[in-house]
């Protein structure tokens, strides 16, 4: 598939679902083979194989971005199916689904308030410091 990103690897983790979706067509369509990292592994496999369907090459990988070890088997899956990562969309990230959203600050529960953080700021770190090695070449 040519394009921009001909011959490029791209991560999009939370790719299953809404804009995460939509990253992963837009890189596809642009010629990137596309790593959809999502928690929901049906999810993941319906976007991969949908990017499959219209020509695309995609994988679907399970991926909880909170966990070192799953993103740390994310980027290896990666590499072991395209020899490469060039990009990463750290897009997993928690707000609607949890309670906090809706509530005063003062009423968060501290198990809500970790769990966003575990995805939304250590899975950030966590997904970028898993590829790096992998990139950095």
């Amino acid at each position: 598939m040519a394009g921009r990103l001909a011959g490029r690897v791209a991560i999009v983790t939370g790719g299953g679902h809404g804009i995460g979706r939509a990253y992963a067509l837009g890189l596809a369509g642009e010629g990137a083979k596309v790593v959809v990292a999502e928690i929901d592994a049906v999810a993941a496999e319906t976007v991969a194989a949908d990017l499959k369907r219209q020509g695309f090459k995609a994988i679907a990988v399970r991926t909880n971005v909170a966990d070192r070890a799953s993103v740390e088997a994310m980027a290896a899956r990666a590499v072991e199916a395209f020899g490469r990562i060039d990009i990463l969309v750290n897009n997993a990230a928690i707000f609607a689904t949890v309670p906090m959203s809706r509530s005063p600050f003062d009423e968060i529960e501290i198990e809500e308030w970790d769990r966003m953080m575990a995805v939304n700021l250590r899975g950030t770190w966590l997904a970028s410091r898993a590829v790096v090695p992998h990139m950095r070449p």
